[in-house]
């Protein structure tokens, strides 16, 4: 039996050496802005500050999104805010969100193999899906951060 959550948690603490998260998320973010020429586009009108710090604050989030069907506040009024607060992707974004998210892991991690994959898409799956759902409910075109 493979226990994902602990696969998970060690490729973790390797992609946050000493807890630095910093050039996790900085590599995440460049990979995520040029998935493709759409959100090229949208990450030109996007202060680029405020959106890298939205996503950090919403991952930690979205891995509290689980069986339990839980959703943090936080992550809920940043998923419905289309405005300066909110997190302002389109629907069609959060899957290219989940590959630069497993492209970043693939390349971060030393030990990255395909079940450490795996364990990263189970345990951000709930929390992406949930995003995505309030951007279908939610996203307004021209209303980004």
């Amino acid at each position: 039996m493979k226990f994902y959550r602990d696969l998970f948690d060690a490729s973790l603490s390797r992609v946050f050496p000493q807890d630095d998260k910093t050039p996790f998320f900085n590599a995440f973010y460049e990979k995520f802005i040029h998935m493709s020429p759409e959100t090229e586009r949208h990450f030109q009108a996007v202060n680029a500050d405020d959106l890298r710090r939205l996503i950090h604050k919403s991952f930690f989030a979205m891995l509290a999104v689980d069986g339990s069907l839980f959703v943090p506040d936080f992550l809920e009024s940043l998923a419905r805010d289309q405005g300066s607060g909110g997190i302002g992707l389109p629907p069609g974004f959060f899957a290219l969100w989940r590959l630069a998210m497993l492209n970043t892991v693939r390349e971060r991690d030393p030990l990255c193999d395909e079940e450490v994959l795996t364990a990263w898409a189970m345990s951000i799956a709930p929390g992406l899906e949930y995003l995505r759902r309030q951007a279908e409910l939610h996203y307004q075109a021209g209303e980004q951060p």
